[in-house]
């Protein structure tokens, strides 16, 4: 069976998605196809969202050339993970004060989304993409996307944004992180009643989607039934890439008697694991296999048994166990690899 339409999803976890990049390579490695070429839509989530708009980032002037190798993306997380969480502000002199200001300032995270993504806009993405972000002013969900022809300005519980954004502001808005970053300021552009001086305040799409892919499925069936095709659910494939899920354990006996600062952290990443392994029961449920039939729904994924499950542990030796992680995947679900691989190029 062929599927009519591919979906791949980009689950967040900062540093951690060096785990999915390299499931990539691998992927494309057995296909011999870059990532763009095999899937109609790519979403991602913070991390995730950095690495759907890099994969999908064109080769100027060549529009059909992807600018990175999977080789350049990897060196990303290797390379320049430390600046993108860059040193906390100067002025912090206890470590107080990370309860007062945002862990990072967002300088380094710039400077980084700027090397790779310069001047491109969204509507440039070699295939279909959707970044999840978040507006804490008007509390809604805003989504980055590349096809104008979908753009919704005023939805009753969403905005999407497509024309006259790019790449490093939809990357600057889906990885600001709270707690760790400061919101993104975000001008409003393309709304005819708006003011000039209107803006989003923008966080993290992790707050409310860490695993994108039940949202990306939606929005594979508007993206084809709004251009007249006539797709279900079932004609879709879905990949599912994950960061690593948490082992970390906080015991009963210390957190009876946390107040309201000893839940911060550990709440982060409580309902970031949990809204993503959430999402993956649901889609299990919505997804079944069948018996003699061709699997739907793929999802790697891996507990972080010996790697550093924080967002910002961005040393060497810490990266080599991430790496370790995603080359465990790749061995242990070899198989499903190559199911997914030969579902890909039909």
């Amino acid at each position: 069976m062929s599927f009519k339409y591919k979906v791949l999803s980009l689950d967040g976890g900062g540093i951690r998605g060096v785990v999915p990049a390299i499931i990539l390579k691998e992927i494309e490695q057995r296909t011999q196809k870059r990532i763009w070429q095999l899937f109609d839509l790519i979403a991602g989530t913070s991390t995730g969202g950095f690495l759907a708009m890099i994969l999908t980032m064109p080769n100027s002037p060549d529009k059909t050339v992807a600018r990175y190798s999977m080789e350049d993306i990897i060196n990303m997380y290797r390379l320049d993970g430390k600046n993108i969480f860059y040193e906390p502000f100067l002025e912090r002199l206890t470590d107080f004060d990370d309860l007062l200001r945002p862990k990072y300032s967002s300088e380094g995270r710039e400077r980084i989304a700027k090397k790779y993504f310069q001047d491109a806009f969204l509507k440039d993405a070699l295939t279909n993409i959707f970044i999840t972000s978040y507006d804490i002013q008007i509390r809604l969900p805003v989504f980055f996307i590349n096809n104008p022809t979908f753009q919704r300005h005023t939805g009753t519980n969403f905005r999407k944004l497509c024309n006259d954004y790019k790449m490093i502001e939809a990357a600057m808005a889906t990885s600001a992180a709270p707690t760790f970053f400061e919101p993104y300021k975000l001008t409003i552009r393309g709304c005819n009643n708006c003011d000039k001086d209107d803006f989003y305040a923008l966080v993290d799409g992790a707050v409310f989607a860490n695993n994108p892919t039940a949202l990306a499925i939606v929005e594979a069936i508007i993206y084809t039934q709004n251009n007249g095709e006539n797709i279900t659910l079932e004609d879709i494939l879905v990949t599912s890439l994950g960061t690593g899920s948490l082992t970390r354990i906080f015991p009963y006996e210390k957190a009876v008697n946390w107040g309201k600062l000893q839940w911060i952290q550990p709440l982060i990443n409580i309902f970031l694991d949990g809204a993503s392994e959430v999402a993956n029961y649901q889609l299990r449920q919505l997804l079944p296999e069948a018996y003699n039939s061709n699997k739907q729904y793929y999802r790697f994924q891996k507990e972080l048994t010996e790697a550093n499950d924080d967002l910002d542990n961005t040393t060497e030796e810490n990266i080599e166990l991430l790496e370790k992680v995603a080359q465990t995947i790749i061995q242990e679900q070899s198989r499903e690899l190559d199911k997914l691989c030969e579902q890909l190029l039909a």
